[in-house]
């Protein structure tokens, strides 16, 4: 599950600046080399956590301008930006279909971070988005990487069901095509936020999950990096693309307790810091925020598996544990 509540925006630890290009770290081994001719299009991707996407795909040899972003307006500050460092910018409305004919000609791949917005409230244009995305989407896309969701099929939650309605219509997409859905787990990102950060600098994480309980972390930025992998790999045989086929591959990088958790980030800022099971944000999310406590009791009970180790041997060095995330960011 990508994220627990967006009440409030994660930190801004992505400055759009040349630093945002050059920081990237072409992963040894996984530089695609492509040529660039070799455009990818990058829908859902101009927020914060977008741009870590982002950064994965420069990460594993993209270079800006094979990137073309889509943006529902080219004149916010960080469309703007982009543009400015080189990356191709797309404007265009998910929701308005005029806006999108002939959406991902010249690419040959096409990185859908999200349909819908990062918002408190369940989002239910998440899915039309997605359906007028793959209805007017190119020919030329052959392949297509899409952030989904990890949840077993009693997982109970909407917005993971949204996520997994929109996997089963791009799988019926008219043009032969190679889509992957990368189901993440709670992103990195998602725990390191506005709410928590004062008291996890005060020496405890509120997570609501028993000690005991693990539970799957994912980044963003490996989202990116096995993005760019797929497409390259895609691209290198061009051949096997005659149907459209669907592959789903549940991503994290560490799978770790409560405590576990608040220990790393002890470790990180060098000061204590204990996990905090807070039963209150259940109490109160059970009462007054159905969405909320979908997503917490998912995390609770959550019987979903995730092979790290099958995933680092078929992706090494593109994987990034709990600590390095924290490290890194």
């Amino acid at each position: 599950m990508a994220r627990i509540t967006a009440a409030l925006v994660w930190p801004p630890i992505i400055i759009l600046s040349m630093a945002f290009v050059s920081a990237m770290v072409v992963v040894e081994g996984h530089n695609i080399r492509s040529s660039s001719n070799d455009k990818i299009l990058v829908v859902g991707a101009t927020g914060t956590t977008g741009l870590r996407a982002i950064q994965g795909l420069l990460d594993v040899g993209y270079k800006p301008p094979q990137l073309q972003v889509v943006t529902r307006n080219a004149s916010k500050p960080n469309s703007k930006r982009l543009k400015e460092l080189g990356f191709g910018i797309v404007q265009a409305d998910l929701q308005h279909r005029t806006s999108l004919h002939d959406i991902g000609k010249g690419c040959q791949g096409c990185y859908i971070h999200a349909t819908g917005g990062d918002t408190k409230e369940l989002d239910t244009s998440e899915v039309s988005s997605a359906q007028n995305l793959c209805n007017a989407l190119h020919e030329d896309v052959r392949s297509i990487v899409y952030n989904s969701a990890a949840g077993a099929k009693d997982h109970g939650v909407k917005r993971i069901q949204q996520k997994h309605d929109i996997e089963a219509l791009l799988s019926k997409r008219k043009y032969p095509c190679h889509i992957t859905s990368l189901r993440a787990n709670i992103f990195g990102e998602e725990l390191w936020k506005e709410y928590t950060r004062p008291q996890i600098l005060q020496g405890s994480y509120p997570l609501p999950v028993p000690p005991s309980k693990k539970i799957y972390l994912t980044s963003v930025r490996d989202m990116g990096r096995l993005a760019g992998t797929i497409f390259a790999k895609d691209k290198k045989n061009p051949g096997s693309i005659c149907t459209t086929t669907l592959r789903i591959l549940n991503v994290a990088g560490d799978h770790m307790t409560g405590p576990q958790i608040a220990r790393a980030f002890g470790k990180v800022q060098k000061a204590t810091c204990h996990h905090v099971n807070n039963r209150e944000l259940t109490k109160m999310a059970k009462e007054n925020f159905p969405d909320l406590y979908e997503q917490i009791h998912f995390l609770q009970t959550s019987r979903e598996k995730t092979n790290i180790t099958s995933l680092k041997k078929e992706f090494p060095g593109l994987i990034t544990n709990f600590l390095g995330f924290l490290q890194e960011t």
